[in-house]
């Protein structure tokens, strides 16, 4: 057999029987625990060509597969999180200012999407609604909760977006004042926003409160409206949630 071909066959299966490598990225005194792969699966970026395995002889290991980067730890989630999903999401309430994310961004070579002046005036408004949903959900919950004493509950929602730009917020509860108002500075655009992201909206909300069910409907004839009833069904979790107040 050519020698050739054998030394491509050994590298092969010496590849197929090692699992994929962990690696520690210790920044800043924050560590997070990933894989080679997913590192290596952006190239384009500072980490996905670090970790290349052409560039191995190259690296300085400070513990075993430990890496010590002199950056924010903090920031660093938002990295990782590209790293994961392949996507940033700020959420609604950043810690830090976007100036300082984007610094550590630059760094590590994350690719962004690029936005015009006119994208960013929808994208503004998308998420504006999106934020205003997390707001009644919010308020909701504390609601229920100081009614059960932090015990289970279920609160259910209906929402009503109106094509001529009217909202109308129904809670299976009554004495629940200033709901409606949630939505006061987002309703004049929010069936059309609903019209083109409903599904996304629907996935995010869902991701992030695993609690959360919703269902929409939509009329499209005289009256037309998006009818989106949200669902809460929320058990007390006591060690989950001891376990994050005291960091365990």
């Amino acid at each position: 057999m050519d020698e050739n071909i054998l030394n491509e066959l050994n590298e092969y299966n010496i590849i197929k029987e090692c699992p994929d490598e962990t690696i520690i990225l210790n920044v800043g005194g924050i560590k997070y625990e990933t894989y080679r792969s997913t590192l290596t699966a952006y190239p384009e970026t500072f980490l996905g060509t670090m970790f290349q395995k052409r560039n191995q002889e190259l690296l300085n290991p400070r513990n075993g597969n430990e890496y010590f980067f002199d950056r924010s730890g903090q920031i660093f989630h938002y990295v990782m999180q590209f790293y994961r999903t392949g996507k940033i999401c700020y959420g609604d309430q950043i810690p830090l200012s976007l100036k300082e994310i984007e610094t550590e961004l630059d760094f590590f070579q994350i690719p962004r999407s690029t936005a015009s002046a006119i994208d960013k005036v929808v994208i503004t408004k998308a998420t504006n609604l999106i934020n205003a949903f997390k707001q009644l959900i919010k308020e909701v919950a504390e609601i229920y909760m100081k009614e059960s004493s932090f015990k289970n509950f279920k609160a259910e929602m209906l929402i009503l977006f109106l094509d001529n730009g009217q909202a109308t917020v129904n809670v299976d509860k009554k004495g629940i004042l200033g709901i409606s108002d949630i939505f006061e500075n987002t309703k004049n655009y929010a069936y059309n926003i609903m019209a083109l992201y409903r599904d996304e909206i629907k996935s995010h909300l869902e991701n992030e409160y695993p609690e959360l069910t919703w269902v929409h409907q939509h009329n499209g004839e005289d009256l037309q409206y998006w009818k989106i009833k949200i669902t809460i069904d929320w058990n007390l979790n006591y060690e989950k949630i001891l376990a994050n107040v005291l960091n365990i």
